[in-house]
């Protein structure tokens, strides 16, 4: 009787896949040591989004959350998921940081690293799975499961023999979108197993399309040996299968299974709980509990999913999702068919979704796009059409080699610039990761973290051909994100100061006899109280409808933190505003204008300053790609609007050229 074993995600890609990795350590921290009887083959607890998402809305440092899962959990090996040479961001790293990320990972508590490239392009792989294998942990081949017209069974199979070379202890087929069908399992798995039968096999895919259960079973028969599950609760939609169904199936087909039941069911009890409360509050959105067969056609991985419904909700451009979906598998056969997984998942999504806002196909190119053309990211599985490559280029020279080679080593130089600002090692490897994001971090956790309250439910999103809904706040109507803070009969000012990463959004009142006094507005997590008084001055009418109702801002106290130099500590920049709408310029001046919504990441730019056409103006951050803005002619500086930190819409002003 063979024996079959499992991996549990609910701590990491379950929660990613469903609630955007938005489930923090004190959530969860009371079932630790219960799970770690359970019997699991490993436990998934970090990388991917997690080390991102406790930075930048968690509060929590990922380090720290790392040592006490692992206090917790002495029993269980603790795995987690390295984008190799990507680590856990959306670039390329030297290889001496990769060493480095991998030698913390080690030391702070990891086992096992599933290390991935996006690309399947083994060059990314070496690095990763050298390091792992010197500090003495489990290094996990993983080849991201597609397909395409270029993606074949014998090149999947080559990449296997690849790996093997490398060093790997054990083969991960990771099925990132939930699309490898049944047959499709059964001859990976069989062709893998035939290749290297000495490596265990583990299959790691999503409940998106609801073939998961199918998909495992076929793999199992086919030689795999561990299986990646989520306990019932928090499994399906866009998650792995439910770990105590396949345990009761496999027993039933004659498997050994070794998990404790019982644990499993206090597990699952637990996390009813937690689930209960994101769906409360509006966080575990319905449509990523889905079963939805279109992800076969635009295969976007579970994880990417509910990122990319939560990021065009915050843009006020839910409506614009299917349109999205629809544009993805034209954006992934533009570059090349690249394997969906973190980061080209979020890279072709985004630039779908620019496509979409925009109103024209790569008007709009982020920074990290014009990289993966150039060759940055690694060998494209196809070659990225000539056009569209040469549209987005421009005459930029393309990369030749391993990007990699090129890079200097970072981390001693880092660690240098970041004297009396990192406390650790580890506040290195964060602040190279994610240089803004850690900075702020770094600065909140220096002034005490402010206490958190559960998010709210987001506004539902108004259908199409229907006038759009107006939501509420505190009893009251609003309409979020209007541009212009223009008065109308009353002000909003805050009374405690804003987070210093953020920008609060516009409000508009509805019914201005009621709508003075305090209230507590809940912004990522985070409480801020508001007072709206009335202004001085007769007061208009305020219209129902939001086109006509007037807009209040409420404008912050407290200024974001720009990416400093790292050798200071971070200096507040101006109190950010939300850019201007466009003006009317003055004859023989261009204006320069948002093409999208998002935050001012850099301002590259000032007045007086001669620039070239195609010079960077304004750096903005939306759907974490970075969105460079640039000149479309050749001019002086005449003025600039965006300050970094400030929300910008569509059109917004960001500078005027003369």
């Amino acid at each position: 009787m063979r024996k079959v074993q499992f991996t549990e995600t609910v701590l990491r890609d379950a929660n990613q896949s469903l609630i955007a990795t938005r489930l923090p350590y004190s959530k969860f921290e009371p079932i630790l040591e219960t799970m770690d009887k359970a019997g699991f083959y490993s436990a998934e607890v970090w990388g991917g989004a997690t080390f991102d998402v406790c930075l930048r809305y968690l509060q929590e440092d990922p380090w720290d959350r790392l040592r006490k899962i692992r206090a917790k959990m002495p029993n269980t090996k603790l795995q987690m998921l390295l984008r190799g040479q990507n680590i856990l961001g959306y670039k390329h790293y030297p290889d001496d940081v990769v060493r480095k990320f991998v030698e913390y990972s080690v030391k702070n508590g990891i086992d096992i690293i599933r290390i991935f490239d996006a690309l399947n392009d083994v060059r990314n792989l070496e690095v990763a799975i050298d390091e792992t294998n010197k500090q003495g942990a489990h290094a996990s081949g993983t080849i991201c499961f597609t397909t395409s017209p270029v993606h074949t069974l014998e090149k999947n199979v080559q990449m296997v023999k690849d790996l093997k070379s490398m060093g790997v202890q054990s083969i991960c087929i990771k099925d990132m979108a939930g699309i490898m069908g049944p047959k499709e399992a059964y001859d990976l798995s069989a062709a893998i197993k035939d290749a290297v039968p000495e490596l265990p096999l583990v299959i790691h895919t999503h409940c998106t399309t609801g073939l998961a259960f199918m998909t495992c079973l076929k793999a199992v028969e086919a030689g795999a040996d561990v299986l990646d599950t989520a306990i019932s609760p928090m499994s399906g939609g866009t998650a792995q299968p439910a770990t105590e169904t396949l345990a009761y199936a496999l027993r039933h087909l004659g498997y050994e299974v070794d998990l404790d039941d019982k644990v499993l069911i206090k597990m699952a009890d637990f996390f009813k709980g937690v689930r209960a409360d994101f769906l409360k509050d509006g966080t575990l959105d319905p449509i990523s509990m889905a079963t939805d067969t279109q992800c076969l056609n635009y295969q976007i991985p579970g994880g990417m999913l509910s990122n990319l419904i939560s990021q065009l909700k915050m843009m006020n451009a839910i409506d614009k999702l299917d349109e999205a979906l629809a544009e993805t598998p034209k954006v992934r056969a533009d570059l090349g068919y690249p394997p969906l997984v973190t980061p080209t998942s979020q890279m072709v999504g985004s630039q779908a979704v620019q496509n979409v806002l925009a109103g024209e196909r790569y008007k709009v190119v982020g920074k990290e796009i014009k990289a993966y053309c150039r060759g940055e990211y690694g060998r494209t599985p196809a070659p990225i059409d000539p056009d569209i490559q040469k549209k987005i280029l421009g005459d930029t020279p393309l990369v030749e080699g391993r990007f990699a080679d090129s890079l200097e080593p970072e981390f001693e130089k880092t660690k240098k610039e970041l004297a009396g600002v990192a406390k650790s090692d580890e506040d290195v490897l964060s602040y190279i990761a994610f240089p803004q994001v850690a900075m702020a971090f770094f600065k909140d956790r220096e002034a005490g973290f402010p206490k958190k309250e559960a998010p709210k439910a987001a506004a539902p999103a108004p259908k199409k051909a229907e006038p759009a809904p107006l939501p509420t706040w505190q009893g009251h109507v609003y309409y979020a994100n209007v541009p212009a803070p223009v008065i109308s009969g009353y002000t909003a000012r805050p009374i405690e100061p804003f987070a210093a990463t953020y920008q609060p959004p516009h409000l508009v009142m509805g019914n201005r006899e009621d709508c003075t006094g305090t209230f507590t507005v809940t912004i990522d997590g985070k409480p801020y109280q508001v007072s709206v008084e009335k202004a001085d001055g007769p007061a208009a009418p305020v219209a129902a409808a939001p086109v006509a109702a007037a807009p209040v801002a409420a404008a912050p106290v407290a200024a974001p933190v720009a990416a400093p130099a790292p050798a200071a500590a971070p200096a507040p920049a101006a109190a950010p505003a939300h850019a201007a709408a466009p003006a009317a310029v003055s004859a023989g001046e261009t204006a320069v204008n948002s093409p999208m919504p998002g935050n001012v990441f850099k301002v590259e730019c000032k007045v007086g300053q001669q620039v070239n056409a195609g010079d960077v103006l304004v750096v903005l951050e939306a759907m974490k790609m970075e969105i460079e803005v640039s000149a479309p002619v050749a001019g002086t500086v005449k003025s600039v609007s965006a300050t970094v930190g400030s929300t910008v819409n569509t059109d917004d002003l960001l500078v005027v050229l003369g």
